[in-house]
């Protein structure tokens, strides 16, 4: 096990650790007396939270009793652990990661007030509010350069991604059917037309962010995936 990638896996985990226990134990919005943590969940900004904590823990634990095998090593010298970490960063943690930063800073550089309304300043702190929406791209990108990830076939991996965000679409509807709630002001205001629409580019977004987490880990380890670390190295 390397000291240095254990410490950086340490580190990420940590900062991402507390950001989401602080952001479940002292921000809520009304009265605490009727603050419902799980009412978090509505949004997908805490589940990218959730899902990057989860991940960078399970890649500490891979540090420790796991493998780190490099793609010169065969399938056969990579753990099961080591495989679960690879699955959950190729199609979840990066695409979720990386669709939350670039559409909240879009949506935010358009109208601040479709994503995250002033008044949420006063009750969210700037620090926070950038471990949710603004470090998790590049800690993820560190993530790509420190460890190599194996990345399933593309008839597993798009599915996959498209299958999390369809659930996720398929939840926020259901809030709005039944509470009459909308997570997002940016759907209140949109007609059904514009709301399919607005969807359907959600999911062309996350395919083409899974497609770019690829290309990545091909960008930091060699063009392709076959190449030994050693001959990356040398040149």
């Amino acid at each position: 096990m390397s000291a240095t990638l254990f410490l950086v896996h340490l580190t990420l985990f940590l900062i991402q650790l507390y950001g989401t226990i602080y952001d479940f134990l002292y921000v809520y919005f009304g009265s605490w007396e009727d603050y419902n943590p799980w009412h978090k969940l509505r949004y997908l900004t805490v589940w990218g939270l959730l899902i990057n904590t989860f991940y960078f823990g399970i890649a500490l634990l891979n540090d420790l009793c796991g493998s780190n095998a490099g793609p010169e090593d065969g399938k056969d010298k990579h753990s099961t652990l080591q495989k679960f970490r690879d699955r959950m960063y190729s199609i979840l943690a990066f695409p979720i990661g990386a669709f939350v930063v670039a559409s909240f800073w879009s949506l935010y550089a358009v109208d601040r007030e479709l994503v995250y309304p002033a008044e949420l300043d006063k009750i969210i702190p700037s620090w926070l509010n950038h471990v949710m929406h603004t470090t998790v791209l590049p800690f993820l990108l560190i993530e790509a350069y420190v460890v190599y990830h194996e990345y399933p076939s593309k008839k597993v991996g798009i599915p996959g991604i498209v299958f999390f965000s369809s659930l996720y679409q398929f939840w926020i509807l259901w809030i709005a059917f039944k509470a009459d709630i909308w997570v997002y002001p940016i759907l209140r205001v949109l007609s059904w037309p514009m709301r399919i629409v607005f969807m359907v580019l959600c999911w062309v977004l996350v395919m083409i962010l899974y497609l770019c987490g690829h290309e990545v880990t091909q960008m930091c380890w060699g063009p392709t995936q076959g190449k030994t670390l050693q001959a990356k190295k040398v040149k």
